[in-house]
Parts: C-alpha cells; structure tokens; sequence
C-alpha cells in the first residue's frame, strides 16, 4: 500500500474522525496508534507486518516492552503507546468480564451462534472454583471435519487467569450430536493435562444445529436450548 497515494478520507486517522473506530481495520487501528511507519515501510504496512510476525493481536497483546522495541522503526515512544494502548484493550475486557452472564447461558449463546456456521470452531470458558464465569475463548478455527486446538497457548490462558475449572464447547456443523473418537481422544487428554495444573475440566459439550449435548461432566449439567 502506498500511504502517500491514498486520498484524505481513506488515511486511518482521518477514517476514524470520520466514520469512527469500528469502520477501521485492525491494521488501521495500530496504524493510528503507531502513527509513522519506518524506513520504506509506511505506518499502514508496518502495522500489517506486526501483526503477521506476532501472531495476530493476541499475540502482540503478550509481548512486552522490550520485545516490541527489538522491531525494526518501533522506539521507546511507538512501543510504550503501543503497549499502553494494548493494556488498556485488556483492562476494559477485565471490567467487562464482571458483567458477563453465567457460564450456562454463555454456552447456549454459543450453541446458537455456531448452529449455521460451516466450519468447526473450539471454545474454553474459565471459571473460578465457585463456578464464576472469568473469560472465555474461541481456540480454534478449523474446516468442516475438524478443527485444530493450540494447547499450548490454551493452558497458558487457564494458569493466567487462575482458573479452576474449564468447559470446553465444538460445534458439529455437519448436525451430528454424537462425539467422534478425536472428540473422546481430546477430552482425555485435555482431562489428564489440565487434572496436572490444579484445573479440573467440567465438562465438554457438543453444539449441534442450536443444541447442545454433554459428552463429559456431570449429568445435572445438561442444558437444554430455549429460544
């Protein structure tokens, strides 16, 4: 992209003085934080390259100071606003969380977000030991037979936030409400990993056409989907 090319109203800044944050892409938004770009690199450009190199915003949301200034062009004042800006994404989704609806209502959220999508998709909710609705995450994005979980990166979120249980919900966009042998083989795994971090797996559900069906956990967990 040559920034110098583009037209006023399609530079970020002055796109989000005029339309507003949300008309901008993540690049454009990094780009209005960073605000110069560096040496044959313009802003726009720059910010697409950190996002590629980091892993997306989650990842650069992990990086701190001092690996944000080992980036080519990224001084003490592009990477203190930088990481200032991303504390301040993740204080705001803190405060956010207190607001949360319980974790059975989540659920059947997601049950019902999923049931037209064609692809498979894994997601975690963190609860505390009293079943408190901490957070929640989509940990993958697959295709239609499956989808890949990063575990790695999952049982790092649950330390972080000192989680004490998880729940583990994939959608079947084929309909299917029966687990596959990857499905039970993934629970057990899940299961054995997080029973060594303290954190006990409540339960792992299927979400199929809106519904929602228990394939680990306890039986009064059940949930039953109401439109």
């Amino acid at each position: 992209m040559n920034f110098a090319s583009l037209s006023p109203d399609e530079r970020p800044r002055e796109k989000l003085l005029s339309l507003g944050p949300e008309a901008l892409s993540l690049a454009e938004l990094l780009a209005v934080v960073l605000r110069t770009g560096r040496s044959g690199e313009d802003v726009v450009s720059l910010s697409q390259s950190l996002l590629v190199k980091m892993g997306g915003l989650e990842g650069l949301s992990r990086a701190s100071v001092a690996e944000l200034m080992q980036e080519k062009g990224l001084k003490e004042a592009k990477a203190a606003s930088l990481a200032a800006a991303l504390e301040l994404g993740k204080r705001l989704a803190v405060l956010r969380s207190g607001e949360k609806t319980d974790w059975k209502s989540r659920l059947v959220s997601i049950a019902l977000d999923t049931k037209f999508q064609e692809r498979e998709s894994i997601y975690a909710l963190f609860l505390s030991a009293r079943d408190k609705l901490l957070d929640e995450a989509e940990l993958s994005y697959g295709g239609i037979s499956g989808a890949y979980l990063d575990l790695p990166v999952f049982f790092r979120h649950a330390v972080r936030l000192s989680a004490a249980k998880i729940i583990l919900v994939h959608n079947h966009p084929d309909g299917s409400s029966y687990p596959s042998k990857e499905d039970v083989a993934l629970t057990e795994h899940v299961e054995k990993a997080l029973r060594t971090l303290g954190i006990r797996l409540k339960g792992h559900y299927i979400a199929a056409e809106g519904e929602l069906y228990l394939i680990h956990g306890a039986a009064k967990d059940r949930i039953s989907v109401h439109v």
